[in-house]
């Protein structure tokens, strides 16, 4: 009901600040036909209304947790933008709407939504911050602190860290810990016994537990209830789609991949030319693997200097790596040196969504770490996955690996295309972009 509750008030504030753009303007006489601007608009409200909700979700406005204020509101602004440009073609696209849609009410009511919609969006969050009081918590098994510095950097306002436990040793006493605090967050890679003990005493004292998952859990949560006489099984399905899933996930990357070619066009002539600009070869190609390690050649326009890896060998691009030229790090920005892969999808070697492709030198050294690596192969390679848009860049190969796992045993059609939309977000977040750090 809250959820429900903030759609209506943020529809409320787009279209009161549209009619109250047109109000000012009427006042001003700056409308020559109040009636048939007015009338446009009656036109295009449930067209405006259903693409705010879109752009809501992509940029993750329908949440009601606790946010950082400054993502907020940056996301509010994108929203803002994104919103002004859509009911610019809705109103082109509209019979009768285009000329009689005031732009200079467009833009006004731009401006007054922005202000109000981020208003009350940290309004909610200061009010949040008060009701909710900061939760006390555990860590149990982050050696490396990546957890702890997670939470530190991102949640100060919601978790406070209690204590910390890494080492698992018999005097350790989980009941006087636990029973504490509020919340249990656990790291993957504790023993079996140690996770058993801390879930019994976490149920005991009604603590909520949140831990990162082993790659076994990723296959139990696809599990599906398969009573066998009066005993209760769970059945775990094969790593894979079926036939008909791979059919229609065929039919809508050959669909999308004709759509998206003739609308990136124009853009992919402009970046063509760039890179002939910059010197050296415009496109480049490398061999990845996809679906069941088959081998292919992926397309991208070159973002780094010629023969970069002459003489470092196979590398993994790095933080101010300054084998990337000046034309490189703009189209790394926007992800344009990505739009020749549309011919790898095209031609059946990538989907739209799926596991990002590696190449085969590192696939070997992944596999010797995680045997659970080759998991992922059992789907095509993809432009983008579920890893692209919940990690960034630099994201550890272990989480990004939960990721890919977690959508493919949780596959659908229609996840496909709310991950499709929610890449759209990541062309305006710089940390999607960023190199791996060297102190990794």
């Amino acid at each position: 009901m809250k959820r429900l509750f903030y759609i209506i008030l943020d529809l409320l504030i787009v279209y009161g600040s549209i009619l109250l753009s047109y109000f000012i303007m009427s006042q001003l006489e700056m409308l020559e036909n109040f009636q048939d601007n007015i009338e446009a608009f009656k036109v295009t409200v449930p067209f405006i209304g259903i693409f705010y909700i879109l752009l809501r979700y992509v940029f993750g406005l329908y949440t009601i947790d606790r946010k950082n204020i400054n993502e907020l509101i940056y996301a509010i602004l994108l929203v803002s933008v994104l919103l002004t440009v859509g009911i610019m073609g809705i109103g082109f696209f509209v019979r009768g709407v285009a000329l009689a849609f005031p732009r200079s009410v467009i833009l006004l009511s731009a401006l007054f939504y922005f202000i109000l919609l981020s208003f009350w969006r940290v309004l909610l969050v200061f009010i949040n911050r008060k009701v909710h009081e900061v939760k006390k918590i555990t860590i149990i098994g982050d050696k490396d602190s990546k957890l702890s510095e997670a939470i530190m950097n991102k949640y100060p306002h919601q978790y406070k860290i209690e204590s910390k436990c890494t080492d698992f040793g018999v005097s350790t006493d989980f009941e006087a810990m636990i029973q504490s605090i509020d919340e249990v967050f656990m790291f993957a890679g504790i023993p079996q016994g140690i996770r058993r003990e801390i879930l019994s005493i976490s149920i005991k004292y009604k603590k909520e537990v949140f831990f990162v998952p082993e790659y076994f859990d990723l296959s139990i949560m696809g599990a599906m209830f398969n009573k066998l006489d009066d005993i209760p099984t769970y059945r775990i399905n094969r790593i894979e789609l079926s036939q008909e899933d791979e059919f229609v996930k065929r039919v809508a990357d050959v669909i999308l991949a004709c759509v998206a070619m003739i609308i990136a066009f124009p853009f992919a002539i402009v970046a063509a030319l760039l890179v002939k600009l910059d010197g050296g070869p415009i496109m480049y190609s490398q061999e990845r693997l996809t679906k069941d390690n088959k081998s292919f050649k992926i397309l991208k326009f070159r973002t780094m200097i010629p023969n970069a890896e002459k003489l470092s060998g196979p590398v993994l691009a790095g933080e101010d790596d300054p084998r990337i030229t000046k034309i490189g790090k703009l189209m790394r920005l926007v992800r344009m040196d990505e739009l020749p892969q549309l011919i790898n999808v095209f031609k059946g070697e990538m989907s739209f969504v799926g596991p990002r492709p590696e190449r085969p030198f590192f696939v070997e050294q992944f596999e010797q770490e995680m045997p659970e690596y080759n998991y992922r192969s059992a789907v095509k390679a993809g432009l983008t996955g579920l890893a692209q848009i919940e990690g960034k860049y630099n994201t550890s190969v272990g989480n990004k690996l939960r990721y890919d796992l977690i959508y493919i045993n949780n596959y659908s059609l229609w996840q496909d295309f709310l991950i499709i939309l929610r890449t759209i977000k990541i062309l305006f977040v710089k940390s999607s972009t960023e190199g791996v750090s060297a102190k990794k």
